[in-house]
């Protein structure tokens, strides 16, 4: 779907290698923290990435997946019209559709990678709630810097990916764009369908 190259950009920021700092506050040395745990893994499994499906999905679910706050980020594209007019079973499908379809989209920017790296860049103030924003520069071996900025929430003492954005795009909106049509001629039940007909296609 148009907005893939979105996920490849947000790959590239979470298979580059990271240096820590004594100082790095906790939701800068998580975001790190998974950035050297992938780039182990396809280091230990390069030769065997090409057409591996299982074993590129397993990556994404064991290393990726646990760090994003899927059921709010679910919530968000639809909107809480759409969200709060569906039943809770159809809510709890659609949350199980969307983290399908996001690992199927995300998985598929394994192969994108070319060696890029990252900079990250020190916290604003430093860590004064539960709400961090991290930026960061993608820099690309041909071309200006992509710029690269994590939303990132605390709950239950954990922090969790809520949102991303490049260039100042916001992943979430975009996604909310793209299912607006679908959701205004048949609502999430709808969205859902097309969802499990998509993550059914491979």
């Amino acid at each position: 779907m148009k907005f893939k190259k979105y996920l490849v950009m947000l790959f590239c920021l979470l298979i580059s290698l990271a240096s820590f700092a004594a100082d790095d506050p906790e939701p800068m040395v998580m975001v790190k923290n998974i950035t050297n745990q992938v780039l182990r893994e396809l280091n230990k499994n390069i030769g065997h990435l090409k057409n591996n499906d299982r074993l590129i999905n397993s990556l994404v679910n064991t290393y990726v997946v646990p760090h994003f706050d899927l059921n709010s980020m679910a919530r968000a594209v639809v909107g809480r019209d759409y969200w709060q007019k569906a039943g809770s079973s159809t809510q709890q499908q659609f949350v199980k559709e969307f983290t399908r379809y996001i690992v199927r989209t995300y998985s598929s920017a394994l192969e994108s990678y070319d060696g890029e790296q990252m900079k990250f860049y020190p916290l604003r103030g430093g860590v004064t709630g539960d709400k961090v924003r991290i930026s960061s520069d993608l820099l690309l071996k041909n071309g200006p810097p992509i710029q690269l900025q994590y939303g990132l929430l605390k709950q239950g003492g954990q922090w969790l990916i809520y949102d991303f954005s490049v260039d100042g795009v916001s992943i979430v909106k975009n996604y909310n764009a793209q299912f607006a049509g679908i959701l205004r001629q048949s609502g999430l039940d709808g969205l859902l369908q097309q969802l499990q007909k998509y993550n059914r296609g491979k």
